[in-house]
């Protein structure tokens, strides 16, 4: 009798011990898996057509350059194609179409037209509203078919305007920042804002040049940004292509002055450290035609 009581209390406490559950003392609670942050994500869309049906052409290559890489898409049967991208890619603005995968009639020197525009297929501008996340599709594309081999439809003159764009990141989260003031131009002025991903673009009209924009200023010529319209101070400063500067003279790289591109890149806000001192500008040699 006395061994069933005691195997009966030590049943007993074994139950009470068990529905406790794991937060009694000296037992460590089980804590939750950690799920990692997730990248936000999309794809940019679009589609390419034929100059001679308006129908869809397969299999060419939409590329998307960032600083070292690219992303890319080739079109399906009904010539669209979808790239997926992330808040965290740094789109150069400028997209390239790539038809020499889509067969004898497109050529691959002929023009592409796009928004009414005719550009060279390794830079066509991709629509600020696209960089900046207000739409996701680049719409119709054009390429140049040729029905008849021995009649080619003539090649235009490229015929485009001239949109400088940029990108105003932080360096403490490398994200966009929006509502930054731009100031590009000396002799005439034109201003705008970033959107909400830090792109931004200054339309300098049809087959404009950058240099008259700047004639007869300080060499080199410099652009602005202002800080305080997105709530951060006017004391911060810059970095641009590996220099550290103030906010009010950010150098403009002679690859734009000459119209060889029209894409800034990344301005870097130093909103955490490294943002004390000002790297001297050793400034670059006139640009030559």
């Amino acid at each position: 009798m006395k061994k069933f009581l005691i195997a009966f209390y030590l049943a007993v406490t074994a139950v009470t011990i068990v529905g406790c559950g794991g937060g009694g003392p000296g037992l460590s609670p089980v804590k939750p898996p950690v799920t990692p942050p997730s990248t936000e994500s999309g794809y940019l869309t679009g589609t390419v057509v034929s100059s001679a049906t308006g129908q869809g052409v397969r299999g060419v290559v939409i590329r998307l350059p960032l600083a070292d890489s690219f992303l890319s898409a080739t079109t399906d049967s009904k010539g669209e194609f979808r790239i997926r991208i992330s808040d965290t890619d740094n789109l150069l603005g400028y997209f390239q179409v790539d038809t020499s995968a889509a067969g004898p009639a497109f050529p691959t020197t002929t023009l592409v037209t796009y928004r009414g525009q005719t550009y060279d297929p390794d830079w066509v501008d991709i629509p600020i509203e696209v960089l900046n996340g207000t739409t996701s599709s680049l719409g119709a594309i054009r390429v140049t078919e040729v029905t008849d081999p021995n009649n080619p439809p003539p090649v235009p003159y490229p015929s485009k305007d001239t949109v400088i764009i940029g990108r105003v990141v932080k360096a403490s989260d490398k994200k966009g920042l929006p509502n930054v003031r731009v100031e590009f131009g000396t002799v005439k002025v034109y201003t705008t804002k970033t959107g909400a991903k830090g792109y931004f673009a200054v339309n300098l009209g049809r087959d404009a040049a950058v240099l008259p924009l700047f004639s007869g200023g300080p060499w080199p010529p410099t652009f602005k940004i202002d800080l305080t319209s997105a709530g951060l101070s006017s004391s911060l400063q810059v970095q641009f292509q590996g220099t550290i500067v103030s906010q009010n003279s950010i150098p403009v790289p002679n690859a734009v002055l000459t119209n060889q591109t029209t894409a800034l890149g990344a301005i870097t806000v130093l909103d955490i450290g490294g943002g004390g001192g000002t790297t001297p500008i050793e400034p670059p040699p006139p640009p030559s035609f």
